[in-house]
């Protein structure tokens, strides 16, 4: 029998994908000086278990994932630099909540300090008063614990006010290395895994609970993928990475760091694997909130007096294109087989909590842009949480920083998924003397 302690699993959970962002996305290997290092060859392609894909309630294969993931991405791209979805209003200044933290960056070319956009310079019909970042309850406290699922639209319910948020240009400010460093990021992991993981859920082994680990652990390879992709600046845009198709910005380029790729990603297939899970769940959420994007466009519209711009005519067709694309009109996360479950069911209050302690975790992160696009992305899984995870006699609702939040973390996923395979050949010996990927500084 499934058996497990709900707030001890939900501070584990949240523990751990804290760490995620504090110490293995920011502690990546520092070049040294010295001769151009010879990259150890790895295998062009990560072979993933499908067992396990069987196993996290996914459909498709990771061959089909893969090629689906080439023209999705180029989509996504297109529409995650439309004004509608690349605009994201975040106070990125507020206190951790639990102790003391002080922004923290070691990297000359890629700080983790982000440039602000003017509220002028954002289409009227696109100006908020919220912070989009915000996932709260009516209330505004923690959602508790109750033994059957309610209606889930209170997963959506944002705090309407305006606390210091400001806006963003999530395309100018791609997620990726930022030289981030410290003692606090060991400090942190020592004391909250020490305390509330290694001795913590001993019998909350069942499938569904690992459903929920399996989403984290695949947001943690995915920006780990993010920052050895996007690791070296490349101002002078001479990065074959720059005419890849991966990038959503044509006036930005990076060079991969191969070390950090060899050493972090190709040798762990089975956490490359729960990013294939968490994809597959994310492109479910976003095939089941086709109505909301589709049924009528005008909402995208930015015209003054609402008409639709070229721009926004142009979002419109990439929107279309987008719902009748292979891999979201395939079956991917199965979220039948985990609804049938009584243990699943039950477990959906506890995965609420869990999500909305996560996103106020994200405000004790120490660098600016990494701060940003944690809270885009774990509220972008808290909306995929509601959306598979509504029973489908219930309605609900997405308002615009829902859609922004699960298109961009779509995005984010394509891009890892994309580059977890496309580096293998990348970052190899022959590759790498070709100039695909930038060695280390000489003296």
């Amino acid at each position: 029998m499934c058996r497990m302690n709900i707030e001890v699993t939900i501070k584990c959970a949240c523990s751990v994908l804290l760490v995620l962002f504090l110490v293995f996305t920011h502690e990546t290997p520092k070049p040294t000086a010295g001769p151009a290092v010879n990259f150890n060859p790895v295998r062009s392609r990560i072979v993933l278990n499908t067992t396990k894909l069987d196993y996290g309630y996914c459909h498709s294969s990771p061959a089909e994932i893969d090629e689906g993931t080439k023209s999705l991405l180029d989509i996504l791209n297109r529409i995650t630099v439309s004004p509608y979805f690349r605009y994201f209003k975040v106070n990125s200044a507020k206190p951790c909540p639990y102790w003391a933290v002080s922004l923290l960056c070691t990297s000359a070319e890629n700080t983790c300090d982000v440039c602000k956009c003017d509220e002028n310079s954002i289409p009227e019909a696109l100006r908020a008063d919220e912070d989009m970042s915000e996932l709260n309850t009516p209330d505004g406290s923690v959602a508790k614990t109750v033994l059957q699922p309610v209606n889930l639209d209170d997963w959506g319910d944002w705090l309407k006010a305006d606390d210091g948020a400001e806006y963003v240009d999530l395309a100018s400010n791609p997620e990726g290395n930022t030289g981030y460093s410290g003692p606090l990021a060991a400090q942190v992991w020592r004391a909250i895994y020490a305390e509330n993981c290694l001795s913590s859920d001993k019998d909350g082994t069942c499938q569904e609970l690992s459903i929920l680990r399996t989403l984290l652990s695949g947001l943690h390879m995915s920006i780990n993928i993010h920052v050895c992709t996007s690791f070296y600046k490349d101002p002078e845009l001479s990065s074959p990475q720059r005419n890849a198709g991966i990038y959503n910005n044509p006036n930005i380029s990076f060079f991969p760091n191969c070390q950090m790729y060899n050493k972090r990603i190709a040798p762990f297939p089975d956490f490359v694997g729960n990013l294939y899970i968490l994809y597959q769940f994310t492109l479910r959420a976003l095939a089941k909130s086709r109505s909301f994007f589709t049924n009528d466009v005008s909402i995208f519209n930015t015209g003054a007096r609402g008409e639709a711009t070229l721009t926004d005519l142009q979002l419109h067709d990439n929107i279309k294109e987008l719902f009748n694309s292979r891999l979201i009109c395939s079956p991917t996360f199965d979220e039948g087989a985990f609804l049938e479950s009584e243990k699943g069911r039950s477990l959906i209050p506890q995965f609420k909590a869990m999500m909305l302690n996560v996103t106020r975790l994200m405000d004790c992160v120490t660098c600016e842009k990494c701060r940003i696009w944690g809270k885009l992305e774990t509220k972008g899984i808290a909306v995929a949480m509601k959306v598979i995870m509504n029973p489908e006699n219930e309605r609900i609702t997405l308002d615009r920083s829902e859609m922004v939040t699960l298109v961009n973390l779509a995005r984010q996923l394509a891009f890892s998924v994309r580059n977890a395979q496309r580096l293998g050949s990348v970052c190899s010996e022959d590759d790498c003397a070709r100039g695909l990927s930038r060695p280390r500084p000489s003296q």
